[in-house]
């Protein structure tokens, strides 16, 4: 286990999601996280006007995934919610503004007491999903508890 565990939730591991569209995708995961208490009203909002202005995708060498977050003041509590949609997503690239297209998300919970965890779960994110055989094993996970437990356990 590591500094990271314990921002993971099972109740926050959303598998197969229908979105249309990353807007309507943001829009079911923000509705699914404040029913949970974890996010404000204004996590939407601020969300995708963050998303608008810096981009959150990002093309690894194995699995091309988003790290969608919004500023610490529309959090309610540290969480990383896991989400794979059921097709692919329109993302703009990190840095780049490039277009890329991913099933995989993980929206980042950060509040100001942890703001100094965004660079370091950022680098963790990148080291994972270039590891070949991580991606491989995370690639074929099918349900919530599975992924859980494989993040904690590796994350």
């Amino acid at each position: 286990m590591s500094e990271y565990s314990d921002l993971f939730d099972k109740k926050l591991i959303f598998w197969n999601i229908s979105a249309s569209d990353r807007d309507d995708l943001y829009r079911k995961v923000s509705t699914r996280l404040q029913n949970l208490g974890v996010v404000k009203e204004s996590y939407y909002s601020t969300l995708c006007k963050r998303e608008d202005e810096f981009p959150t995708g990002v093309k690894t060498q194995y699995l091309p995934i988003a790290l969608p977050h919004a500023n610490p003041e529309n959090v309610n509590q540290a969480f990383i919610a896991v989400v794979q949609t059921n097709k692919d997503i329109a993302m703009k690239q990190m840095g780049t503004n490039e277009d890329e297209v991913t099933k995989n998300f993980f929206f980042l919970g950060i509040v100001k007491e942890k703001q100094s965890l965004q660079v370091k779960l950022l680098q963790r994110f990148m080291q994972l999903m270039n590891d070949e055989e991580f991606v491989d094993k995370f690639k074929n996970l099918t349900n919530s508890d599975d992924v859980y437990e494989y993040l904690v356990e590796h994350f």
